[in-house]
């Protein structure tokens, strides 16, 4: 069990600044040594069964599978589809068991322009009384604002589901600089 903890942990911290993407030729014309670090690209809140609160990160190089740009388009473009890695790091409040707690979300979103997404990943975190806990979630977003998440909890042996309001610090999320 530690093995997949210490897996999961890894890939959370690495993985978003990680691309199979060709970054150079499409979004940025010189690799930089920032484009590594993953930023923050919005800001999520909203409720269901829990009150969920957080920051998703992501970087320039988060890109896996872009779609080619348009002949004759120079510089930054907003793709009509992408898959893209980011991570999101919450405050998680369980309204059933009056207990709070952090979470890791590291994700593949997949992008259909600015009206719709879906993102599933492992969920690892710590609540105030089951300890460490670990689950799986599937996101989907409207209009790049309006989310409905639906996830497991498997210490905790509990199912929920969660609609947030995402608000973007940036304008178009990881396809700007």
């Amino acid at each position: 069990m530690k093995f997949v903890r210490n897996l999961i942990l890894a890939l959370a911290l690495l993985l978003p600044g990680y691309s199979l993407a060709q970054a150079d030729s499409v979004y940025t014309p010189k690799k930089k040594s920032s484009d590594y670090i993953p930023t923050p690209l919005g800001l999520e809140a909203g409720g269901g069964s829990m009150f969920m609160a957080g920051l998703e990160w992501g970087s320039l190089l988060s890109l896996i599978y872009p779609q080619e740009p348009p002949e004759g388009t120079e510089g930054l473009w907003v793709p009509d589809y992408a898959f893209v890695w980011s991570i999101r790091t919450r405050y998680v409040y369980d309204f059933t068991d009056h207990e709070h707690g952090v979470l890791l979300y590291p994700n593949i979103q997949f992008l259909l322009g600015p009206l719709f997404g879906v993102a599933v990943g492992p969920q690892v975190g710590w609540f105030s009384s089951t300890g460490f806990d670990y689950g799986v979630s599937a996101r989907f977003d409207l209009i790049c604002v309006f989310n409905v998440e639906i996830g497991y909890f498997f210490e905790k042996k509990t199912p929920y589901v969660s609609f947030l309001f995402s608000f973007s610090i940036l304008r178009f999320g990881p396809f700007d600089p």
